[in-house]
C-alpha cells in the first residue's frame, strides 16, 4: 500500500484528499503545518506528499526543499490557491523537485479522474514504482471468469489465477497469495461469505472485492466485518470492472497499463 501525506492548513482540503485516496487503497496521513508534516514524514516515510505552498508556520517551498533533501525519491505534488503570474511559483517548485502542481479549488471528481488516474499513475510509472499485481478471480461460472480475465489481460500487466468454487478459492488464495481477489458471493456448496474468513486468514493484506447478482445490504455488512469495502453488482460490464480494478491497483502501486486499442 502506497502512503500519502497531505500537508495543508485547510481541513476541507485534507479531508477531501484523505477520503478520495483512502477509498481506492492509499494509506493517508495529514498535517496542518510544517512542523507536524516533518514529524509525520520521518515516521511514516510516505511515497507521495500533497504540499500546500502557503502554510501557517513556514513556506511550503522551503518545506519541499527539506523533504527532498531527506528523501530525494519522494513524489511531491504542490497545491495552492495563490495567483501564479507567469507560472513563477510552479517553475520554482519544479526546480526544487516537485513532480506536479495543482490549483485550488478542485472537486473530488478532479482528484479521482485527473490526479489519481492521471498524475499519480504517471509519476509512479516514471519513477519505476509500479509492480505487476497478482489477481485471483473466483466464480462458479467459468465463462464469466474467462471474459473478465480476457478483459483484464488486454488492459493490465498482471498475473491472473482462477478458481471456480469456494474450496478452490481457499486453496488458490493460500498458494497464489494474490494482491486482489474478485470473489463471487453465490456459489454452490460454499458461498463467498462462507470462505471469506479462511481467505482473509490466508491473505490478510489482499484487497477483496465481493461480486454478486444480489444487491444485499446484509451481505455487504457481513463482508465489511472482514475488511471488505468493495462490492460490485452483477451483471457488470467487464470494462467497468477493469476501471474499478485500476483504481484499486493505483493505490497499491501495482498498475501497469498496456497500450489498448
Amino acid at each position: 500500500m502506497i502512503k500519502i501525506l497531505v500537508v495543508d492548513d485547510e481541513k476541507g482540503i485534507t479531508d477531501g484528499i484523505e477520503e478520495s485516496f483512502s477509498y481506492v487503497g492509499f494509506h493517508v496521513s495529514t498535517a496542518a503545518n510544517a512542523a507536524k508534516a516533518i514529524t509525520v514524514f520521518k515516521k511514516e516515510r510516505p511515497k507521495i506528499i500533497f504540499l500546500d505552498i502557503k502554510l501557517p508556520d513556514r513556506s511550503g517551498l522551503d518545506l519541499l526543499k527539506e523533504l527532498k533533501e531527506f528523501d530525494p525519491g519522494c513524489i511531491v505534488i504542490m497545491i495552492t490557491a495563490l495567483e501564479d503570474k507567469d507560472n513563477a511559483l510552479e517553475q520554482k517548485a519544479r526546480e526544487l523537485g516537485a513532480s506536479e502542481f495543482i490549483r485550488k479549488p478542485f472537486s473530488r471528481n478532479y482528484l479521482r479522474d485527473e490526479v489519481v488516474v492521471g498524475k499519480i499513475k504517471t509519476v509512479l510509472e516514471q519513477g519505476g514504482h509500479m509492480q505487476r499485481p497478482r489477481l485471483l478471480l473466483v466464480d462458479d461460472e467459468k465463462e464469466a471468469v474467462d471474459l473478465v480475465k480476457k478483459s483484464i489481460l488486454r488492459r493490465i500487466e498482471a498475473e491472473v489465477d482462477s478458481a471456480y468454487s469456494g474450496d478452490e478459492a481457499i486453496k488458490h488464495a493460500q498458494e497464489f497469495k494474490p494482491d486482489v481477489i474478485l470473489l463471487d458471493v453465490m456459489m454452490p456448496k460454499k458461498s463467498g461469505l462462507d470462505v471469506l474468513p479462511e481467505i482473509r486468514e490466508a491473505c490478510p493484506g489482499a484487497r477483496i472485492v465481493m461480486v454478486s447478482a444480489w444487491a444485499s445490504s446484509e451481505v455487504a455488512a457481513k463482508a465489511a466485518a472482514f475488511g471488505v469495502k468493495d462490492y460490485i453488482t452483477k451483471p457488470c460490464d467487464p470494462d467497468t470492472l477493469v476501471e474499478h480494478l485500476k483504481m484499486i491497483l493505483i493505490g497499491m502501486g501495482k498498475l501497469i497499463v498496456k497500450d489498448f486499442k
